[in-house]
């Protein structure tokens, strides 16, 4: 097995992809950054009957999906050329994304997800401690954490000042990144005639948002500070974030990925777990019934989901939103709320650290199928 580049911390998918092809000829990568994938996937030439790759992280890493004109990431038109250059040979790709098949459907490609980023550091978020000391004298209800600049985080922080959400909530956005001038040359999403009055909310809160002092400003070194120099997101947690969960009971989760057709579940969805506050989750469509397959208790009698099927992306934040408005202003409605789920969160947490099985043993099934496939 060939290991092309290697993510920190993975010590969940590395393992299974040895366990799994053995002695057999495999390549794994990671993504993020993609040149040493891209370089490979688009120069590599086997000739091996089957072809096993591992592909860590997301497939577009840095570069927004435009879901009004693209119909895949990069990473995965790089994954097709690939397929389509060694047509001779059946690929058995892993991967971290899930719907994947969304974007690739290629003969000879056979897909099989092994869990997104949030399996790293298995063995230090096994041990996490829930956030069950919630602070009931915390004036806020909820937070909203957002590091690298991404269209979908701009487009939810924007909304959420221009309808004054930001009042209850504890908002962050990267200081290392200086705010762009205009939301129109930032942002590339394409306003439809009925979005007139959004366009209008949104232009205002980016001008809020501008100018607002209260913003929570975040490190680009969130880990260094803490003194290491590597991705420690554990270790976040708890030098960092744990405080913030204790003062809030709700958080609009804005994942990596939101508006390609894949989607990639990371630490930011499992902290919001082991956080213990109800998830408003920004992620692709079909992510929230993900969670649901996977035995988390998603609260749908408190948050209402409805936002996960809607494929527009402005839409779907605005209903993310707006559907959960009272959970959101209503700081001792959401504190009521929690003190009676209080034992669904840990029974939740208890899920959490179990995830790693589900996905190995998920991976392990499709890929015995696909194999007997392969041999008839």
């Amino acid at each position: 097995m060939y290991i092309i580049s290697k993510t920190v911390h993975d010590d969940c998918s590395l393992p299974l992809f040895q366990e799994l092809i053995g002695d057999k000829e495999g390549y794994y990568m990671w993504s993020c950054p993609p040149i040493a994938m891209d370089r490979f996937l688009q120069s590599a030439t086997c000739t091996t009957p089957v072809i096993f790759l591992g592909i860590k992280d997301q497939l577009s890493a840095w570069k927004d999906f435009n879901w009004w004109h693209d119909h895949q990431q990069d990473g995965t038109c790089s994954i097709q050329g690939f397929a389509r250059r060694h047509p001779d040979s059946d690929i058995i790709l892993f991967t971290s994304v899930e719907n994947l098949q969304l974007e690739l459907d290629e003969p000879n490609l056979h897909i099989i997800p092994w869990g997104g980023d949030w399996v790293n550091q298995k063995t230090e978020y096994s041990r996490l401690a829930p956030v069950l000391d919630k602070n009931f004298a915390s004036g806020r209800t909820y937070i909203s954490l957002n590091r690298n600049v991404r269209s979908h985080r701009l487009v939810t922080l924007s909304y959420l000042f221009g309808k004054n959400y930001d009042r209850t909530g504890v908002i962050t956005y990267l200081k290392n990144h200086h705010m762009p001038d205009s939301f129109l040359d930032t942002v590339s999403w394409e306003f439809s005639p009925e979005h007139d009055q959004l366009r209008t909310t949104m232009l205002d809160g980016f001008e809020c948002l501008q100018s607002n002092q209260s913003l929570a400003t975040d490190s680009y070194d969130v880990y260094r500070q803490y003194g290491t120099a590597s991705i420690d997101n554990a270790g976040n947690f708890e030098n960092r974030l744990r405080m913030m969960y204790r003062d809030s009971f709700v958080e609009i989760v804005s994942e990596s990925v939101f508006t390609a057709p894949s989607f990639i579940l990371t630490e930011k969805t499992a902290n919001s777990f082991f956080g213990c506050n109800f998830p408003i989750i920004l992620g692709g469509c079909g992510i929230v019934a993900h969670l649901r397959e996977l035995g988390l208790d998603m609260y749908d009698d408190i948050v209402d989901h409805s936002y996960d099927t809607i494929a527009n992306p402005f839409d779907r934040i605005v209903s993310a939103i707006e559907s959960n408005r009272r959970l959101l202003l209503d700081t001792d409605y959401a504190k009521q709320s929690w003190t009676q789920c209080q034992s669904r969160f840990e029974r939740n947490v208890t899920v959490m650290r179990n995830i790693y099985s589900w996905y190995e043993n998920r991976a392990r099934t499709k890929f015995a199928q696909i194999l007997s496939n392969l041999s008839r």
